[in-house]
């Protein structure tokens, strides 16, 4: 990985449409949001750009970056869209532009919440890849001593005649690594017969929910 003074950090998130629709996608519906995409991916590279133009004004290089939100929103290519550049000596620049519902509002703010789903896999594997390079992280070490909600996982080995859960303690420890490869045993309910059985049984808030509550017991191969 980079040394940390190289290393910089862009966020953009977009609002939109819900992805999830039934209704079929016209061709020009498609290749427009592919460019709205493509815009978002680029962004990084622009602010990087326009920073490296504009190291003796600052504002300038602002000014560049709210100029090309600003016209995604005017354009409607996106409803809105909040974004944030930092490097190792902090934040350098923040935007939001547009409105959070096309409806009835309000206006976008730099502490819009996003919910981003599986997106939030890359921003939390590149934080703990970078303490683990830091040394404030091992790999291998049982991740329980940072997360104490994860020094006692439980497997789930089916169900009982009266339909209670039957668990029993996993045999080794979750590590960093096996959480960031995916290979702890956790799964999404909707996706596991007996994790959806486990979440009605239990009362256990589902995933869809956005509900905080200790992770469910690992219904796969690992940890034994």
């Amino acid at each position: 990985m980079a040394s940390s003074r190289r290393r910089s950090i862009t966020h953009c998130k977009i609002s939109g449409r819900n992805a999830l629709t039934n209704r079929k996608q016209s061709r020009r519906e498609i290749l427009k949001a592919g460019a709205v995409l493509a815009g978002a991916v680029s962004f990084p590279v622009y602010v990087r750009l326009a920073a490296a133009q504009s190291k003796a004004s600052p504002g300038n290089a602002s000014a560049q970056i709210d100029t090309v939100l600003r016209r995604a929103v005017d354009a409607k290519d996106v409803p809105g869209v909040v974004a944030v550049a930092a490097t190792d000596k902090g934040i350098f620049y923040e935007g939001a532009f547009g409105t959070r519902d096309l409806a009835k509002g309000p206006d976008m703010s730099l502490d819009t919440i996003f919910r981003i789903a599986s997106m939030t896999k890359a921003v939390t594997s590149v934080a703990a890849m970078q303490l683990v390079e830091q040394g404030r992280l091992q790999l291998d070490h049982p991740i329980g001593s940072v997360l104490p909600e994860l020094s006692a996982p439980q497997v789930l080995e089916g169900f009982d005649e009266s339909g209670a859960p039957r668990l029993r303690p996993a045999k080794r420890p979750i590590t960093l690594r096996l959480l960031l490869t995916h290979t702890a045993g956790f799964g999404y309910e909707f996706l596991n017969a007996d994790l959806i059985r486990y979440v009605k049984t239990s009362g256990t808030p589902s995933t869809s929910t956005g509900k905080l509550a200790l992770p469910a017991p690992a219904a796969g191969v690992r940890p034994r």
